[in-house]
């Protein structure tokens, strides 16, 4: 099967999908900084597309991300970076993710929806949309500890 779009991870894909991220309504979203303090470094837009290219690319943990995107010119393209030095560490994309929450997140999705569903025909087109905000993340929180060991009955 033929699907138009480039595959996943490809710099292609990344310009194809680069105008439909909406950087302003994020920058909105957001906020300003208020308050004393250092200006922020990196706009939450720019903040969202390294999110998204963790999602996109093979780097799938931000670590892995933010210690390849020095060699690797169409993600920082992609993601607004000026230079291979200025990168984001982890901790900001966690805290940053962390800051825009579900609800933040659920707002650009309906904000990027709204072309799609005020469509002239949407009887002749079927829309499929698979949100997996609510579902529990892969970490290491739901493995086995130590406190709940089940001696064996009886002798060995």
């Amino acid at each position: 099967m033929k699907t138009p779009l480039p595959q996943t991870g490809t710099a292609a894909l990344l310009e194809e999908l680069s105008p439909y991220v909406p950087d302003p309504f994020i920058n909105d979203l957001i906020g300003p900084q208020r308050g004393a303090g250092r200006r922020r470094q990196y706009t939450p837009a720019q903040l969202y597309r390294l999110l998204l290219l963790a999602l996109l690319t093979p780097a799938h943990a931000f670590n892995l991300l933010v210690n390849l995107l020095p060699a690797q010119r169409a993600w920082r393209r992609f993601a607004g970076l000026a230079s291979r030095q200025a990168i984001p560490d982890a901790t900001l994309l966690h805290d940053f993710r962390q800051a825009l929450g579900v609800s933040g997140l659920r707002r650009i999705n309906r904000h990027l929806l709204m072309p799609i569903l005020a469509g002239p025909n949407l009887g002749a087109v079927t829309v499929a949309i698979i949100d997996a905000t609510d579902l529990p993340a892969a970490t290491s929180a739901y493995k086995k500890n130590g406190r709940g060991i089940i001696q064996p009955s009886g002798r060995r």
